[in-house]
């Protein structure tokens, strides 16, 4: 399953977003990066080179940025061992995890170069849904486009939440979410630019809300909530969407499934994944990363949110 890269329009729409004016730029800010790597005592020298590229373009080829980035993805990977150890695609926390959320990119870029990612609560029994599995199985898919993904403007979010019940809600509403809010926005390259919310029920506001909480407050203005599908194209092509949505692209079963096998196909990778962390124990003394603060002891803010 492809995740199909840029026409010649979109890549020059995507160029011109990630300030990346060349090919010759991008080559000379890799080599910088990778060198500034090896500098780094603290960070792991076996990590997979393929995702220098996506963190420059995350980061606008700002290279202090980047540094920071990478450093906070690589420390994240020591410090939450719940998302980034024991990632076997096969076992069944994974595999139920697929079965309860429907999560993947779909193959085709937006007009101005953005992918979407599609997720969508499945009608699986909501007590073989686990938040600890489906975020580790979300950082499974992000890193796999860490690797094969080509040059995007950015992210587009779609959550159809029409079989979300109050009990999905209140398994969310515990610090793990905090913690994987964090991990997907200071550790992760994306962009984000939209996230629409749709099927929306009637206590939507307490979902968003709830995420609200934990998100940059730039983030915060880019829900937007849809009671059905159709409103959808006034932002995303109907043409690149899944069948369900009304669109071109193939059945969401079927494009879960193919992700399904996309991630088996990473297996080896991942058990060689293990390993790439930061060490912790070498980090300059004059080095710190965002993620040092204030990120646990957040049983309080969800004491604070009621769900009727």
């Amino acid at each position: 399953m492809a995740l199909l890269g840029p026409s010649e329009d979109q890549m020059k729409a995507i160029r011109k977003e990630v300030n990346e004016d060349s090919n010759v730029k991008m080559e000379e800010n890799k080599l910088l990066i990778k060198e500034w790597i090896k500098c780094q005592p603290h960070l792991p020298r076996d990590y997979d080179e393929r995702i220098v590229p996506v963190f420059l373009r995350g980061c606008k080829h700002d290279l202090e940025r980047t540094k920071r980035k990478l450093d906070t993805y690589f420390t994240l990977r020591t410090t939450m061992p719940e998302f980034f150890e024991q990632r076997d695609p096969r076992s069944k926390q994974i595999q139920t995890a697929s079965q309860t959320l429907n999560a993947f990119p779909l193959p085709r870029l937006t007009p101005e170069g953005f992918r979407v990612t599609v997720h969508r609560f499945t009608e699986a029994p909501v007590n073989d849904f686990e938040p600890a599995d489906i975020y580790k199985f979300l950082c499974m898919i992000g890193d796999i486009r860490l690797v094969e993904e080509s040059a995007i403007a950015g992210d587009v979010f779609l959550f159809d939440v029409a079989n979300m019940s109050v009990t999905h809600i209140a398994k969310l509403a515990n610090p793990l979410l905090r913690k994987i809010l964090h991990c997907t926005q200071e550790g992760y390259p994306q962009r984000l630019k939209e996230i629409h919310v749709i099927n929306a029920p009637p206590y939507i506001d307490k979902i968003v809300n709830m995420f609200k909480m934990f998100m940059k407050e730039k983030m915060r203005s880019r829900f937007h909530i849809h009671s059905t599908y159709r409103s959808v194209y006034d932002y995303v092509p109907q043409s690149i969407l899944p069948e369900e949505f009304g669109g071109d692209a193939k059945s969401i079963d079927l494009l879960q499934a193919q992700w399904r096998k996309k991630l088996e196909s990473y297996s080896d990778w991942f058990t060689q994944q293990h390993s790439v962390k930061a060490d912790i124990s070498k980090r300059k003394a004059s080095k710190s990363t965002s993620q040092d603060k204030n990120l646990f002891g957040t049983e309080g803010a969800f004491r604070k949110l009621e769900i009727d």
